[in-house]
């Protein structure tokens, strides 16, 4: 609930609520910094989110007019996509990795959800700084858990314009805009990339790895 306003109902794990609702307005182009949030209040028994920001964008009313079905488990909805007017291309200040990084995280990141070992039912997302996994999350779609892990750095004030992204779920046009959006250099992920999330990952200018094995 947005300035006492319904916006939206996302089917998800219940856990770490607030980091979703967070990471859901950053990754829609709704939020962009910490000082616009007047107050965050989290009612768990009815399972809502109620958000007050001081200040909203001078197009929201447009932003949410155009509702996508998005390729997510569920039929997942999206509100806004890549070339909004505030989307360009980012100056990725991102870190080197070798491939033995890459392996080395991955294999941490594959086993890090006890709840995917029990269950195969869920997605993951990490945080990464290149060296060591920071931030993790899991959700049972994977946009909502790369909006929960956005949403935890952002609540900790933890920077990620200069941190990799890793997720377990495909990577489509929807993850890339979440990945733009929030200035990750360079993401990672085990399943597919579609073609245009290659295609949106050149014009961002976001390194991209699909299949990572």
């Amino acid at each position: 609930v947005l300035n006492n306003e319904p916006l939206v109902t996302l089917l998800c794990t219940p856990a770490e609520l607030e980091e979703l609702a967070i990471g859901f307005l950053l990754s829609e182009g709704v939020l962009h910094n910490g000082s616009s949030i007047k107050n965050l209040e989290l009612d768990e028994k009815e399972a809502t989110v109620r958000i007050e920001l001081s200040d909203l964008p001078p197009d929201f009313s447009k932003l949410f007019e155009k509702r996508t079905i998005s390729s997510g488990c569920g039929k997942g909805v999206a509100f806004t996509s890549y070339r909004m007017p505030a989307d360009k291309r980012i100056e990725a200040r991102g870190r080197l990795m070798s491939l033995d990084d890459i392996r080395r995280l991955l294999g941490t990141f594959r086993t890090i959800s006890k709840l995917y070992i029990e269950t195969g039912g869920v997605h993951s997302a990490a945080l990464s700084d290149g060296k060591e996994i920071l931030f993790f999350s899991e959700d049972i779609g994977r946009h909502n858990a790369v909006d929960k892990l956005i949403g935890k750095a952002f609540l900790q004030s933890v920077p990620i314009e200069d941190k990799i992204l890793f997720t377990s779920g495909r990577v489509t046009s929807e993850i890339m805009t979440k990945a733009g959006r929030n200035s990750f250099p360079i993401l990672i992920s085990r399943a597919a990339p579609s073609c245009m999330a290659v295609s949106y990952a050149e014009e961002m200018g976001i390194t991209l790895v699909g299949f990572a094995r």
